[in-house]
């Protein structure tokens, strides 16, 4: 026990040194699984709201399909095997313009620009700073 002891006195450097390595360590794979699984309940939040979009009902948890029987709907239930995906709905119709159209604001927008003054009577205020620094200090 006294060469332990005497050991420790004379490299207790590198033993605290490994014990912060631990330390970090171990926080770091607590923070990476942390991260990990709130990254996974997205997913399933945002497959789920996927599902129930495309499919327009209540995802069925535990359903008995051969193709459920795969890799992927295994790990989850809201992964959408090929059996499961509804078909596309038919285009929304378009909807109806009110008002002036895209081309017409930007013409207006442009023939605005080009109506106003480039250049007012009035210089830039840092335009009189650095005049009035320049000028001798008698006038």
């Amino acid at each position: 026990m006294n060469e332990f002891s005497s050991w420790m006195q004379s490299n207790w450097h590198a033993l605290g040194t490994l014990f912060l390595q631990a330390a970090f360590l171990t926080a770091a794979v607590w923070f990476a699984r942390e991260i990990l699984k709130s990254i996974r309940a997205f997913q399933e939040q945002i497959g789920a709201l996927l599902k129930l979009s495309l499919t327009g009902s209540l995802p069925e948890r535990h359903s008995a399909t051969a193709a459920a029987e795969s890799f992927f709907a295994n790990a989850s239930p809201y992964w959408l095997t090929p059996a499961e995906i509804p078909p596309t709905p038919a285009p929304a119709p378009e909807p109806i313009e009110i008002g002036p159209s895209r081309w017409a604001l930007a013409r207006h927008n442009l023939l605005v620009w080009l109506k106003t003054p480039m250049h007012t009577g009035h210089s830039a205020p840092w335009r009189r700073a650095l005049k009035w620094l320049q000028a001798p200090a008698g006038s």
